[in-house]
């Protein structure tokens, strides 16, 4: 072989040789940067653990304060209603002698009255009686909050529960420019509740019908609806999906009153709220009434809600399941009306 022939194979090993060489630094740095890589996440996943940790520690801790806090909160309801209980004894029983008292003197029983002292009467015996009911609505609405209160449920007849709240509305609210209108289908099912709680919500909203509407009608209206696929022929609910499917019995009460402002219709179940307006003596409340029966409908698995608008009367629906009898064969019916009644 040739001089240059020799040197043209050297150089070509040589070359051979660094690259080989420069392939076996790269694949070295590529494996030191894989362990550096590896030496980072496990450090990252240490760092990731220890937080996890803290996380844990930290949860752990927010569950006992809150548990601790129930516990406060429970034992602080307690308290509430053990000083409700007292207090109500204290304050009803004379506040029971003041109206019972002044019924008597306004009745003549003591003697004749001059027309101012009847009238003056007339004023204390009201403001006992709207204080005795400030009081148990007070006790009614802490009652429910605290979850003490156990619904007696059996299939509750329609028709005679409202002819009750009507009968026992006050003649002297209905004044007369205001007549009072019930529409009952004489096959209307039955409905599934506590009849004592029920009749109590409606007289209320009855009461209120009344009370703010100076002219025209207050109604009373039932109605069975049949809720498939979250609608229900003959029946509009506010949304698609309002009630679940199922048989229901839907209460309204209606009236061509003051109404209510569009911008509180969302806030007139909260307890105390008021609606901002001016109002009589006669229509002026602690706003009780519409919070409780609010829980009491929720209670019974039911819904409560308002339609209405300012200057042209309110209507309220309340909706509770339709009494199936037990003996019927619509398994699935049944178990709907009574789960929503448990929750």
């Amino acid at each position: 072989m040739q001089t240059g022939e020799v040197m043209v194979v050297l150089g070509v090993a040589l070359t051979l040789s660094l690259i080989y060489n420069v392939y076996q630094a790269l694949q070295r740095r590529k494996l030191f940067d894989a362990l550096d890589g590896k030496r980072d996440l496990e450090t990252q996943l240490d760092a990731s653990r220890h937080e996890l940790r803290n996380v844990r520690s930290d949860l752990a801790n927010e569950q006992l304060r809150i548990e601790t806090l129930k516990q406060q909160v429970s034992e602080a309801g307690k308290s509430r209603g053990t000083f409700l209980d007292h207090m109500g004894y204290f304050i009803r029983t004379p506040l029971n002698v003041i109206i019972g008292y002044s019924e008597m003197l306004i009745s003549g029983a003591y003697g004749e009255l001059r027309d101012v002292q009847q009238a003056r009467l007339v004023v204390i015996q009201r403001s006992g009686k709207d204080l005795l009911k400030y009081f148990t609505d007070m006790l009614e609405l802490h009652r429910l909050e605290i979850g003490s209160v156990e619904l007696q449920l059996k299939a509750v007849a329609v028709p005679p529960m409202i002819a009750r709240v009507i009968a026992d509305v006050d003649d002297t609210r209905l004044r007369q420019n205001v007549t009072l209108t019930e529409d009952i289908p004489p096959n209307i099912g039955r409905m599934m509740g506590d009849e004592k709680r029920i009749e109590q919500v409606l007289a209320h909203l009855v009461s209120n019908a009344v009370r703010f509407t100076h002219q025209g009608e207050v109604s009373v209206r039932a109605r069975q609806v049949k809720v498939r696929d979250g609608t229900a022929e003959g029946f509009t609910f506010p949304v698609k999906g309002w009630l679940k499917d199922g048989d229901w019995i839907v209460l309204t009460v209606s009236d061509t009153g003051i109404g209510i402002p569009s911008e509180a219709q969302a806030s007139i179940f909260e307890t105390f709220y008021q609606v901002s307006r001016d109002q009589t003596e006669e229509q002026r409340g602690i706003g009780l009434g519409l919070a409780i029966a609010k829980r009491v409908i929720e209670l019974h698995g039911g819904v409560i809600w308002v339609k209405s608008e300012e200057g042209s009367g309110s209507t309220f629906h309340m909706a509770l399941r339709a009494y199936h009898d037990p003996r019927a064969t619509d398994t699935q019916e049944r178990t709907l009306m009574a789960s929503d009644v448990r929750k």
